[in-house]
C-alpha cells in the first residue's frame, strides 16, 4: 500500500496519519505482546473498530482488532469480558476464532489479537436452510455462555448503541459520523416506531425475564457458512462455519438477545433485501425456539417483537446519516423495510 494518509475507520482510530505509522503500531504491539514479527499486512478491514489480518514472520496468520478511542476502566473490562466470552465457546469447539491476547494497551490504543478463522463462504440468509443455521448457532452459543462465571458477567456493562434502548430512542451512536441530536421532520416518524418499541421493552416486568449472554451482532455478514448456501451436507444441513466480532456480547434477556438477531440477520446476505420481512423474522424466532426446544411464552413475543422494531429502527435512523452523506442505500434497506409494513414487526407472533 501507497504511504499516503489513511482514511475510513483507520483514520478514526489512528487519526490522519501515514500508512507507515499504522504499521509501525501494528509491528510494536505484535512484536510486544506476542513476541513476533509483523511479515505483512494482508488485511485492513472494520466498521466500529480498525481490524487487520496480518501475516507473521513464523507463517502463523493472525487478526488484531484496535478500539477506536482510550478506553477508560470499565470499558476495559467490558472488553476483557467479551474476550473471556469468546474464549470459552472457542474452548467448547464453537465455530470463533480463539483469543490469543489482549485487552492490551499500546500507545493510547487498546486491541485484543485472535487466530484467523475464515473457514466457510458467505451465505444468503433470506435461504431457509442458512436462517436455521444462523438460528441454531445463536441458541447454542447462547446455552454454552450460560456457563460464563457471575463476575464476568457482571463486567459487562457497557453494551453497543444498538443495544441500548432503556431511554429511548435515542442513545448516544456508536459511530461519531451518525447525529441523532436532531431528526428532521420527514424521518420523524423513524424516533415515533423506535419510541414505540421503547414503551413496549421498558414496560413493568419487561427485564424481569432470565439474563444470558448472547451475540448482539448477529448477522450473516459476521457469519460464514459450510456448505455454501445452495449446497446441502448429507444430513441437508448448512451450518455457522466462521463467526467475529465476539466483542459485542452483551447481557440481556433471551427474547432481547433473539430480538436484535431477528431483525438484522439478513443483513450482508450475498442476494436479497438488507431487512427480513416480518414474515422472516418470524420465522428466524420460531427457529431459536426451536433449537433450544423451548417455546417463547405470549410475552417474551412482545419482548422479542419489539427488539426487532427498535433494531430496524435505529438502524435506520443511522441510514437516514448514511444518505445525507451521499452513500446509496442498501437494497432493500431497514428504512424501506419499516415504511412498507409498519407496527408489523411490533405485532409480531410466532
Amino acid at each position: 500500500m501507497a504511504d499516503g494518509l489513511v482514511d475510513g475507520i483507520q483514520r478514526a482510530t489512528f487519526g490522519a496519519v501515514p500508512t507507515s505509522t499504522v504499521d509501525d503500531w501494528l509491528h510494536r504491539h505484535v512484536r510486544e505482546r506476542l513476541g513476533a514479527d509483523v511479515e505483512e499486512v494482508v488485511l485492513r478491514s472494520g466498521r466500529v473498530n480498525a481490524v487487520f489480518g496480518l501475516l507473521l514472520a513464523g507463517g502463523e496468520r493472525v487478526v488484531v482488532k484496535v478500539q477506536r478511542g482510550q478506553l477508560d476502566e470499565g470499558r476495559t473490562a467490558t472488553l476483557a469480558a467479551a474476550v473471556a466470552a469468546q474464549r470459552l465457546l472457542a474452548d467448547a469447539g464453537y465455530p470463533c476464532p480463539s483469543p490469543l491476547d489482549g485487552p492490551a494497551t499500546t500507545g493510547g490504543l487498546t486491541a485484543t489479537v485472535d487466530t484467523w478463522l475464515d473457514d466457510g463462504v458467505p451465505g444468503d440468509a433470506h435461504e431457509p436452510a442458512t436462517r436455521r443455521a444462523v438460528a441454531r448457532s445463536l441458541a447454542e452459543h447462547v446455552e454454552l455462555l450460560r456457563a460464563l462465571p457471575a463476575g464476568t458477567r457482571e463486567a459487562l456493562r457497557h453494551p453497543p448503541a444498538w443495544a441500548v434502548y432503556q431511554r429511548g430512542p435515542w442513545p448516544v451512536p456508536h459511530d461519531p459520523v451518525f447525529d441523532f441530536s436532531t431528526t428532521a421532520p420527514e424521518h420523524a416518524w423513524i424516533d415515533e416506531v423506535a419510541a414505540r418499541a421503547a414503551v413496549v421493552l421498558t414496560r413493568p416486568g419487561a427485564r424481569d425475564h432470565e439474563r444470558v449472554v448472547g451475540h448482539s451482532d448477529w448477522y450473516c455478514g459476521n457469519l460464514r457458512f459450510s456448505p455454501s448456501s445452495g449446497e446441502r451436507a448429507d444430513d441437508g444441513d448448512v451450518r455457522v462455519a466462521s463467526s467475529w466480532d465476539w466483542d459485542s456480547v452483551v447481557v440481556e434477556s433471551e427474547p432481547v438477545i433473539a430480538g436484535m438477531a431477528a431483525a438484522s440477520f439478513t443483513d450482508s446476505s450475498t442476494s436479497g433485501a438488507q431487512a427480513p420481512t416480518p414474515e422472516e423474522a418470524a420465522a428466524f424466532l420460531a427457529e431459536v425456539d426451536a433449537a433450544r426446544d423451548r417455546s417463547s411464552t405470549r410475552d417474551e413475543q412482545r419482548t422479542a417483537a419489539a427488539m426487532v422494531t427498535w433494531t430496524l429502527a435505529y438502524n435506520a435512523r443511522c441510514l437516514v446519516d448514511v444518505a445525507a452523506m451521499g452513500f446509496p442505500l442498501p437494497q432493500g434497506s431497514t428504512s424501506e423495510a419499516l415504511a412498507e409494513h409498519g407496527d408489523a414487526y411490533l405485532h409480531l407472533r410466532w
